[in-house]
């Protein structure tokens, strides 16, 4: 049986290896690889987490020299505001430690970090439309030409940050709401890759994928949140089911109704909220309407609990796209700060 400390060394040895890939990539230059090298920077950082979990008893020394190498991970994988999560924990991990050697754990971090921070706060206050729209709690202006100022200053930021998965999240939503969605799954699959464990980032792009891709790539991708869909999370399962019945309706194909009905089942043994339980049974009467070879109604709704949303929606809308517009919104709800 593996040791916690054997578990240790091993998540040491990992964030090690992906460092020094990182590293050959930022000396390659150019956006791409600049951007994959963030992508290994931030899986080292988590492996510096894991790794100190791991131990039985973690010395606090360690405790702190493992958040010293998180947030420099975070710092060289261009994420200022990622970092700065990590430098809080440090300030209070260090007062468990001796002052000569937190000074020496945080010696080579310190300097780089306030650097970091600066560079981020200076650009962050020449974004004035993101400023606006942080102050209005907005992320995605109404008028195309403010939608437009709010795109270029998300860029320019992921020009010199392009770590920061919040700014990929804004320039995704950004672009869909402007109808590009190439565009948008682009950037949201980036967002994605900086944090894999985003329930968020993986319900989205479960849908954006139906949207955007071919239909061959879509199964593909569908294909492996379907793998996984027993430990996704229930919004996860409801996108998925949203996406096959998007699917369907290019192809026709009763096996994306029966596999959307099944991982409505999925997502409703996971739900953990009453709204996300109502929009899962709902698309579970809707697939069972469907699979009856009947055109699904508001009953669907009302029956599910949703009748708030049937009442206010126009006479003749299609119940599906009812459906999937109040999922968007729920998840949407959940909107990370763009200029964290």
């Amino acid at each position: 049986m593996t040791s916690g400390s054997e578990l240790y060394e091993f998540g040491l040895a990992s964030s090690g290896k992906l460092k020094l890939r990182a590293t050959a990539r930022l000396a390659e230059g150019g956006p791409d690889a600049t951007f994959e090298a963030c992508v290994l920077l931030h899986e080292a950082a988590r492996l510096e987490r894991r790794a100190a979990e791991v131990l039985p008893a973690c010395p606090a020394s360690t405790r702190l020299a493992a958040s010293v190498e998180e947030c420099f991970c975070l710092v060289e994988g261009r994420n200022p505001p990622g970092a700065g999560e990590v430098w809080g924990r440090i300030l209070r991990e260090k007062r468990d430690v001796d002052g000569g050697t937190a000074e020496a754990l945080l010696s080579r971090l310190t300097p780089r970090y306030e650097a970091s921070r600066r560079g981020f706060a200076k650009l962050i206050g020449s974004c004035t439309t993101l400023r606006q729209l942080r102050i209005a709690g907005a992320l995605v202006p109404t008028s195309a030409a403010e939608r437009a100022r709010a795109a270029r200053e998300v860029n320019l930021v992921l020009s010199k940050f392009p770590g920061i998965p919040g700014f990929w999240w804004a320039a995704y939503r950004l672009a869909e709401a402007g109808g590009d969605l190439e565009t948008a799954w682009s950037a949201l699959s980036r967002a994605h890759r900086l944090e894999p464990d985003n329930r968020q980032f993986t319900a989205m792009g479960v849908l954006v994928a139906a949207r955007a891709l071919s239909a061959g790539d879509a199964d593909e991708h569908l294909g492996r949140a379907r793998a996984s869909l027993d430990r996704a999370g229930a919004e996860v399962c409801l996108m998925y089911a949203l996406a096959e019945i998007e699917l369907a309706r290019a192809d026709g194909a009763r096996a994306r109704w029966l596999r959307a009905r099944e991982a409505t089942g999925i997502g409703l043994v996971q739900a953990r909220s009453e709204e996300l339980r109502r929009e899962l049974h709902a698309t579970q009467l809707v697939l069972d309407s469907l699979l009856a070879g009947q055109d699904p109604t508001f009953d669907a709704l009302y029956l599910a609990g949703l009748g708030a949303v049937a009442a206010s929606a126009p006479p003749k809308s299609n119940v599906i796209e009812l459906l999937s517009s109040e999922a968007e919104r729920r998840v949407q709800a959940m909107e990370r700060r763009a200029a964290a």
